[in-house]
């Protein structure tokens, strides 16, 4: 059987897969794709910009608002970050201690 030579099996954070992959391959590891890995970054730290963006302000951010301004760039991979983009984040963070939750 074809089972007893897998080492490792990627799937993506649906937790039935990670079941299956337990069930049916007991001696596999079970590993996150790349695509999957960044995505859940992302989202984490969108969740974490909004929050923070509730809780300071009381309401969804607005196109003047400082962390809703940095919300592309905080997708981005800091070495990828422009001279412009890094300035925008420190100005950003600079406008309120709190914003460096984020």
């Amino acid at each position: 059987m074809f089972a007893h030579g897998v080492t490792e099996a990627t799937l993506d954070p649906f937790h039935g897969y990670k079941n299956a992959i337990d069930d049916q391959l007991q001696d596999a590891v079970a590993v996150l794709d790349a695509f999957h890995v960044v995505k859940l970054g992302t989202a984490a730290v969108d969740e974490v910009r909004r929050r923070v963006q509730q809780a300071i302000h009381g309401h969804r951010g607005r196109k003047t608002d400082p962390l809703y301004r940095i919300r592309d760039i905080l997708r981005a991979g800091a070495e990828r970050l422009t001279e412009r983009q890094q300035i925008r984040l420190e100005t950003a963070f600079d406008a309120d201690p709190r914003h460096v939750e984020v």
